[in-house]
């Protein structure tokens, strides 16, 4: 019975996060650590851990904010070789971090998720996977369920006619096929965003020539570290923790020139049109094609070191009319020329749209997509509504607008800590955000970004790759900002219902007036250890006796 258990013994809790890229990895190393009786399992569809950094090979890939601020706020690595780490380091750091924090004894690999259903009768969630080596479903329940399988994953085709009959190679960054060879290759690569602009200054010294087509880009420049400034990391802990403090500080603070009309906004637009000005000011043809009619921010900023300066060399040919057609042998392009290649690179991106993301049924056999029509949302990012004990990392509006997406996600993680440890004291048997609540916060991401370049006039996936429209995709403030508003969930906010045991008196989990250490007769005062100490205002008074027995007495 309730009444019978110590307050600080809570029920058993069967948790399965779906991914095990780095919200996976974050889970596999926090609930573990935070949550008693715990019964964690991470399914993945991969063969090992890392998500998009193991997804993804193409030439160039890499980080697109400096390495020291991508990286886990407990787990530093001095030693990134890197301003920008390549991702084969960041899928080397994610690796060591599972060994290190024993994750993969959490993780089941290559079990593709396939659907969950809400039993509300039991209270739990039912999750079927297909096991990819053998082909069979495995179905498995679940008090909690967190999804963590990443926005930017399900890539496809570029809708342009005649794509499909061409005769050459051709190759989507997302799906990169290692055996491809570059050298002397005429090569098409199509798109600039945030991928293409890391494999053109990558593939360009191996390739014969290459034709590429976008408008808009966003550049800084990479180096490696000196052996020097390595050392200096790696012996003098101070040294490093204010280099992370410079990087990161610098990162938030960017959030500021999300606002429009603001003068920090004008002087990074004015920064960014300076920089391509001077770099392409051997080519104004160029410069026409590529400076994009929108403010940086619009969408997604991404470094590029080296773009600007490979879009110049002799081999690279930049077509800024568009594309008509793809024939059998080549390119033809909206100016009617025919331009005959050996390879097409599709830089193009994702299916942004969140439409049949996930195949999940929730109360009153409401699927996900049906909650998500006409837009996708869910509170604070990680509660979608009618969704009971799911919750979601990089759920709509779930990306830091400025700051660090692996921080943003040790947050999020934080918070569904303190769901999860409620529910578990207070014997709850399912908890959703309430539909109020829920239209709040969207209210509010309205609200905000009316005053941000990101609701201006582009094309993004924070819209889901239309001009205008909601966006979906960067919370309403920055990384810290998120940071404080999840920090202290507001349980008010969801509805609740209890256990069959907690029926009749919502309190009970107070139990039998003991706590667990009493119960077992280990020690109860524990929290000396952990005393908050408050700063003395007088710290000349002395609380302490003096050597002299006490001869005072008491007050009349």
């Amino acid at each position: 019975m309730v009444h019978d258990h110590p307050i600080d013994d809570p029920r058993p809790m069967k948790v399965i996060c779906i991914g095990a890229g780095i919200s996976g990895i974050i889970t596999g190393i926090r609930f573990p650590q935070k949550i008693k009786k715990l019964d964690l399992v991470i399914y993945e569809k991969n063969a090992d851990v890392g998500g998009t950094w193991l997804e993804n090979n193409y030439p160039g890939v890499r980080c697109d904010i400096p390495s020291a601020g991508y990286q886990l706020t407990f787990e530093n690595n001095t030693q990134w070789s890197e301003f920008y780490a390549s991702g084969p380091e960041i899928q080397e750091y994610l690796v060591n971090t599972v060994k290190k924090y024993g994750v993969y004894k959490y993780c089941k690999f290559r079990h593709l998720f396939k659907s969950a259903v809400w039993k509300e009768a039991a209270g739990k969630w039912e999750v079927n996977f297909e096991n990819l080596a053998s082909g069979e479903i495995l179905v498995d329940t679940a008090d909690i369920v967190l999804t963590g399988v990443g926005i930017l994953n399900k890539w496809a085709w570029p809708d342009i006619p005649g794509l499909d009959t061409f005769k050459g190679e051709k190759a989507h960054t997302a799906s990169w096929d290692k055996s491809i060879t570059l050298e002397g290759k005429t090569v098409a690569l199509i798109g600039a965003g945030s991928t293409g602009i890391q494999v053109l200054p990558t593939i360009q010294p191996l390739v014969k020539r290459e034709e590429l087509n976008e408008r808009g880009v966003t550049e800084s420049n990479n180096f490696a570290h000196s052996k020097e400034e390595l050392q200096s990391f790696r012996t003098d802990p101070k040294t490093y923790l204010a280099f992370r403090h410079k990087i990161e500080n610098g990162l938030n603070k960017a959030q500021l020139a999300a606002f429009m009309g603001t003068q920090a906004q004008k002087d990074f637009y004015k920064m960014c049109d300076d920089s391509m000005r001077t770099k392409l000011q051997t080519r104004p043809d160029i410069l026409d094609a590529l400076l994009p009619d929108f403010p940086p921010g619009c969408r997604r900023l991404t470094p590029g070191p080296g773009y600007l300066e490979a879009c110049i060399k002799n081999n690279v040919d930049y077509i800024g009319t568009g594309i008509k057609r793809v024939h059998p042998d080549g390119i033809e392009g909206m100016d009617g020329k025919m331009r005959k290649v050996d390879l097409i690179i599709c830089a193009t991106g994702f299916d942004v749209t969140r439409e049949g993301e996930m195949d999940i049924r929730g109360q009153d056999g409401m699927t996900l997509d049906d909650i998500w029509k006409p837009i996708p949302e869910a509170y604070l990012s990680i509660c979608p509504p009618k969704m009971p004990n799911l919750f979601m990392y990089l759920g709509p509006n779930g990306g830091p607008g400025a700051g660090s997406t692996i921080h943003m996600l040790e947050w999020v993680c934080d918070y569904m800590i303190q769901c999860v440890q409620k529910i578990q004291k207070e014997y709850i048997k399912s908890m959703v955000v309430s539909a109020e609540a829920n239209a709040d916060f969207s209210r509010h991401v309205d609200k905000y970004f009316e005053k941000t370049v990101f609701t201006q006039p582009c094309r993004s996936w924070y819209k889901r790759g239309k001009p205008d429209g909601r966006l979906v995709a960067p919370w309403p403030g920055s990384g810290v900002h998120a940071r404080v508003a999840l920090s202290s969930p507001r349980f008010e906010d969801f509805e609740y219902e209890r256990l069959p045991e907690m029926q009749e008196n919502r309190l009970a989990w107070l139990g039998n007036g003991l706590t667990l250490a009493q119960h077992e007769d280990t020690v109860t005062s524990e929290y000396l250890d952990t005393v908050d100490i408050p700063p003395a205002v007088h710290p000349e008074f002395n609380t302490e006796n003096s050597a002299e027995p006490f001869q005072g007495g008491l007050p009349l």
